[in-house]
């Protein structure tokens, strides 16, 4: 009993990192079936198969309620709303995107529950998949360019940067402050970093590039250490290594071009026409929004096709109205607040740092059924809630305890 039961977290876990790894890969479709397998769904149902025979340790809610219950208040809104705009083009009501990626953010937290770090080493291992994708574009394995641009397997160049300035933010920090007690060979995650970056150029994404460098200020400004020498040398390499890294970005010219077009035409890649043609949708509806339904009808009768926002707030705003982007707000609340209180009382910096491309995400491009941004959140949670709450349940046991001896005493 007890080897079987060794053997099913065996598979749990290296399912859950094969699913990590596989997040970079997440709309390339090998067997061509439409997206309905593509790589990523097929390694989560296969993380979900193994954790069915003990669902019930995965899908617990003590603790962690504050964080369920406003996504879940969100995502019935969003359904309730999405109903009553049902229309004869539109009648798709129920996002089951969103929906998997909601439970995938619950059962991850629990997994952290059940075995602790085991997120922290899937996040190594979604970084390990990041440095095996930029390794496509040397081997021309599944490159495309468009306008410049590079994609893999058809991924959209924004979402490709962004997991290089997450993942390299993994494998800085993972050699850094050695969580994972890797020993020296963990300075062997700093020779990918280059190629990583050279990905991230020919992406020309600009949301990815000042995510990169906040993120790497960032880890500078706030890296924790007891030693000066130690924290002198950590801003000294670090400001080598961004002066070394700005070098080497700008000799991509669509990342150079597409920067200047910003900053001398305010050029948003025609993001605020589609924000501008919003707007009436918004103004007659800001109460409960029109759902998922009647934003898709919107946008095809306006823009001719269903297109996205590239900005998760307006789009909340479309669906669910001012009162579906409070709901969605606080959540986001209580996720970074817990980053912000973990990085203050554990030092774990990770966390902290990677709301930078989470807000890129939010405000120039999508969320709500990107895996990474739900894998984050989860990370962010579970990487602080449970040893929280384990240092709150020993500080409560060492009061008890004193006070039965000082009863004890006075007896």
């Amino acid at each position: 009993m007890r080897k079987s039961k060794q053997i099913i977290e065996q598979a749990q876990r290296f399912a859950l990192y094969l699913f990590f790894i596989s997040i970079n890969f997440e709309v390339w479709d090998p067997f061509n079936t439409n997206g309905f397998f593509s790589v990523s769904k097929l390694t989560g149902f296969i993380y979900l198969l193994t954790i069915i025979p003990n669902i019930s340790n995965y899908s617990k809610t003590n603790i962690i309620k504050p964080f369920l219950l406003p996504i879940w208040f969100f995502f019935g809104l969003l359904t309730f709303v999405s109903i009553i705009n049902v229309n004869n083009m539109h009648y798709d009501f129920f996002d089951l995107t969103i929906f998997q990626n909601i439970f995938l953010f619950w059962f991850l937290i629990n997994h952290e529950r059940k075995e602790r770090l085991v997120l922290e080493k899937g996040m190594l291992s979604f970084a390990l998949g990041s440095v095996a994708l930029a390794l496509l574009l040397f081997a021309g394995i599944g490159i495309e360019y468009e306008d410049g641009r590079v994609r893999i397997f058809g991924d959209n160049s924004n979402i490709i940067g962004l997991r290089m300035s997450i993942s390299m933010a993994i494998l800085i920090l993972a050699t850094a402050q050695n969580r994972l007690k890797l020993g020296k060979a963990r300075f062997l995650l700093l020779l990918p970093i280059p190629i990583m970056l050279r990905l991230l150029a020919e992406t020309g994404s600009r949301v990815a590039f000042i995510s990169f460098a906040l993120v790497f200020l960032t880890a500078v400004v706030l890296f924790k250490t007891k030693r000066i020498l130690v924290k002198i040398s950590v801003f000294s390499v670090g400001s080598i290594a961004l002066i070394y890294s700005w070098i080497f970005m700008v000799k991509s010219e669509t990342l150079v071009q597409r920067l200047l077009q910003s900053y001398n035409e305010g050029d948003l890649a025609g993001r605020d026409l589609i924000w501008q043609g919003l707007f009436p949708l918004i103004e007659s509806n800001p109460i409960l929004g029109v759902g998922k339904t009647g934003y898709d009808n919107f946008t095809k009768i306006t823009f001719g096709s269903l297109s996205s926002p590239h900005n998760v707030i307006l789009e909340v705003l479309c669906y669910t109205g001012i009162i579906g982007l409070i709901i969605y707000l606080y959540f986001l609340f209580r996720v970074f607040n817990k980053g912000y209180k973990n990085y203050k009382t554990e030092g774990l910096l990770l966390p902290l740092l990677l709301i930078s491309p989470v807000f890129g995400m939010l405000f120039s491009g999508q969320i709500l059924g990107i895996k990474i941004g739900w894998v984050i959140f989860a990370y962010i949670v579970g990487s602080s809630v449970f040893k929280q709450h384990q240092n709150q349940c020993i500080s409560g046991l060492h009061e008890y305890n004193t006070a039965s001896k000082d009863l004890a005493f006075h007896r």
